[in-house]
């Protein structure tokens, strides 16, 4: 009985894990595809990312202008007179008129302001879940799903495929799409670009870790059917 018990947890435990492994709002199908889109409709101008360290410089304002503004993980940056302002997810120059716009609001006539990246932290990945070599890779070039799940040399045994979810920051926000490696993999869907200061986090099947759980537990099974045989 204590035998049956455990292969029970065992499932359990797995649909515990399958329910952690993915992001359970994130966009599906076309949606995902609108937030994370294919190679060739990306902008391919670097976006800022969380810890990036920035050259901001408001013209004849240099009490207005820093040399080392550093990017908060919530994707923003301090800036004298107007305070937090949203920038990660935009390229240099988006997040230079974003900061003119707010300084224009109230404080300067048409002010003119140049941002720089000064160390670019988000020119790396993150690979999570079911992949074999979770952690952080460095982005040089382009790359797509199917790469960036190599890199980590590919997903595990337990891994649902059709549950791989990309999470990007965009506009400050943090938003989640899911995709299936395996249709991208047999050419029936197309493979996302991913940017630096992505997140892809490969999701647990259910199934596979429900079997792979009772498989591990017939071991131990064997051993006490010996065991009761022996007395």
């Amino acid at each position: 009985m204590r035998q049956r018990d455990g292969i029970i947890a065992l499932g359990c435990g797995a649909l515990l894990l399958a329910g952690c492994a993915t992001v359970p709002d994130a966009a599906k199908g076309e949606e995902a595809y609108a937030l994370v889109p294919p190679a060739s409709a990306v902008d391919v101008d670097y976006r800022i990312a969380p810890d990036d360290v920035l050259r901001i410089q408001v013209y004849h304002e240099p009490g207005l202008s820093l040399e080392d503004a550093q990017v908060t993980a919530a994707g923003m940056v301090r800036m004298p007179l107007i305070g937090d302002v949203s920038v990660a997810g935009l390229t240099s120059g988006e997040a230079a008129d974003v900061i003119a716009g707010r300084l224009g609001e109230r404080y300067l006539v048409n002010p003119q302001v140049t941002l720089f990246v000064k160390k670019a932290v988000g020119r790396r990945i993150m690979l999570d879940g079911e992949v074999r070599e979770p952690g952080l890779y460095p982005v040089e070039g382009r790359l797509s799903l199917l790469q960036a799940v190599a890199l980590a040399k590919g997903p595990t045994r337990l891994a649902g495929l059709n549950q791989v979810v990309v999470v990007r920051q965009i506009e400050g926000q943090r938003q989640a799409a899911m995709f299936d490696l395996a249709a991208i993999r047999r050419g029936k869907a197309p493979d996302p670009e991913i940017l630096p200061g992505d997140q892809v986090i490969v999701g647990l099947s259910q199934a596979k870790a429900i079997l792979g759980g009772a498989l591990l537990a017939m071991p131990a099974l064997a051993a006490g059917f010996i065991a009761l045989d022996g007395r």
